[in-house]
């Protein structure tokens, strides 16, 4: 029985104790049903229940299952629906996921003008009305070409990048209302995102296998419709601008010129990369160049127009994206090819491929958080990317093993030497990196500009996410790799050895550059916005009556 001085008060429906005001792992796996109702009771008071209606709509099923079935369909939709090759299925797909690198310019527009008199609700219906029509077409349309499946993909993206920064951008809004209701909010959209995946692994795989992947978007159309029920009935609570106040709000873009400008210019680019994948199909050092260019003009913009620490580090995140280049679909497609195609190949179906590694990829990636939690929340910023570029290269060397077929020499089967490589190691990595990018992020972001700085910050990365799959399609396509009959793979090992396991290592003495030696509990900037040396760090310590 629990020590009646450990919980607050006791609970009037049951005659239990409920848990602490901030319980513990340890409080919520010894008193479960407490737990839960705990954190129920916490969120629907703090939140109430139509605000979590709505994010609960939002994050289990718009960008968890909706964005996860895009994500596990892609390849199965390539190969089988429209017959295409590696390089123009991961063309297909970077043209598809430029929204999510204009999402800072989405995030200026939305503030800056109240559509129809509201800043947030009027541009989720929108959206919602053109991702359910691009679902509709995906679903019911006869699409053999790349380039018309990529333009309905892209505006389905944009639906999920717009109603995922808006209500993310709400939900902020309400926890600086309420501090005390501490992560409650963030563990319930990270729950409902998992769930959500977690539900999209399980059918994906073995629809694939079975049946044409062009179906699964007919179970994508009421996904997608499914967040204007509660935004219509205004359960997002996005107050309504009275009529003498709308219009653009010059004053918000005079107060920030210089940021809503680079927010403008990366959509500017980001969308004349997509227009030129979709002119230019198959064009690939054509668009290679474009990207590296941008990518050079963005960096020098961010150096001139951002704070000198945040610049150097956002170069570094976004570095890093781009030098572990993207060849999925090299990759992909040789995993999952006949016998015809790679004799003696992995010969994977969409059941294993989607399913079960994607499944396991869930696992680890919750061990990730748990092992950065337990032995890393206090590691040199440094050292953290250190250890998340060795582990990616480690990964991708367990790649080069199955593709080399020393696995089978050895007697290990490919699907059970398959789980030690990236696609399910790099939920892990991904953790190690993300979580000290956001931890990073969080102590450079100006005050007051914390929400634009987010969406600024997060489109440069997914544009790095662009570059890096642009270099990838050249890179391809230069080591003469070809997916489709006559496939041919013999470059694919040196291929994957370049971008997964030489390039990434020049992130490693970068971080002398661009990241500041300091341990992730340390503070980087001081009250008046100024950057912290290392020896004025010290000096603080030495002298906590200065800070």
């Amino acid at each position: 029985m629990a020590d009646p001085s450990d919980y607050d008060a006791l609970d009037d429906d049951n005659n239990q104790y409920k848990l602490p005001e901030n319980p513990t792992i340890t409080d919520y796996v010894l008193h479960p049903y407490r737990g839960l109702k705990s954190f129920k009771d916490t969120l629907l008071h703090n939140f109430g229940w139509k605000f979590t209606t709505q994010i609960g709509v939002m994050y289990l099923f718009v960008k968890g299952l909706l964005n996860s079935i895009m994500g596990l369909i892609k390849l199965s939709y390539c190969k089988k629906s429209l017959q295409i090759d590696g390089n123009q299925c991961q063309t297909m797909m970077s043209i598809a996921m430029t929204p999510w690198a204009i999402k800072g310019a989405m995030g200026v527009v939305s503030d800056a003008y109240p559509l129809l008199g509201y800043h947030k609700k009027s541009y989720i219906i929108a959206s919602a009305f053109l991702g359910t029509f691009a679902f509709f077409m995906l679903a019911s349309t006869p699409i053999h070409v790349a380039w018309l499946a990529a333009i309905f993909l892209f505006l389905a993206n944009f639906q999920i990048a717009t109603c995922d920064l808006l209500c993310e951008g709400k939900y902020a809004e309400r926890m600086q209302a309420k501090p005390k209701t501490g992560s409650t909010m963030v563990s319930f959209v990270w729950g409902c995102f998992q769930l959500g995946s977690f539900i999209a692994s399980v059918f994906v795989g073995p629809i694939a296998d079975n049946y044409d992947p062009q179906i699964i978007f007919w179970v994508c159309i009421p996904l997608a419709a499914s967040i204007l029920i509660p935004t219509v009935m205004d359960y997002l609570g996005d107050e309504k601008v009275e009529e003498e106040k709308r219009g653009i709000d010059w004053s918000l873009l005079k107060e920030h010129t210089y940021m809503i400008l680079f927010c403008l210019i990366m959509a500017a680019v980001a969308m004349g990369n997509a227009i030129i994948d979709l002119l230019l199909f198959q064009y690939h050092q054509v668009q290679a160049l474009y990207a590296v260019v941008c990518s050079v003009i963005l960096c020098i913009l961010a150096f001139r127009w951002l704070p000198p620490q945040l610049a150097r580090c956002n170069l570094y995140m976004f570095i890093s994206c781009v030098l572990y280049i993207n060849i999925s679909g090299a990759q992909d497609f040789w995993f999952t090819a006949d016998d015809k195609c790679v004799p003696g190949g992995p010969a994977f179906d969409y059941t294993y491929y989607n399913t079960y590694a994607s499944l396991v990829g869930s696992v680890t990636g919750w061990i990730g958080i748990v092992l950065f939690q337990a032995t890393m929340s206090d590691w040199n910023f440094r050292t953290l990317f250190w250890v998340t570029t060795l582990i990616q290269i480690v990964a991708a060397s367990f790649d080069m093993l199955i593709i080399a077929r020393v696995n089978i020499a050895w007697g290990i089967s490919d699907k059970a030497f398959y789980m030690f490589g990236d696609a399910v190691i790099g939920n892990v990595v991904g953790m190690f990196g993300l979580m000290p990018m956001l931890v990073l992020t969080s102590k450079l972001v100006p005050k007051g500009l914390e929400a634009t700085t987010y969406a600024l910050l997060a489109g440069f990365q997914n544009f790095g996410g662009v570059v890096s799959s642009q270099i990838g399609v050249y890179a391809t396509q230069a080591a003469g790799i070809k997916t489709k009959d006559p496939c041919d793979f013999e470059n694919l090992n040196m291929l994957v050895l370049v971008c997964h396991c030489l390039l990434p290592l020049i992130a490693i003495p970068l971080t002398f550059l661009l990241i500041p030696n300091k341990r992730m509990t340390d503070k980087l900037i001081d009250d008046e916005g100024r950057e912290i040396e290392d020896d004025q760090e010290d000096s603080l310590l030495q002298n906590p009556a200065r800070s």
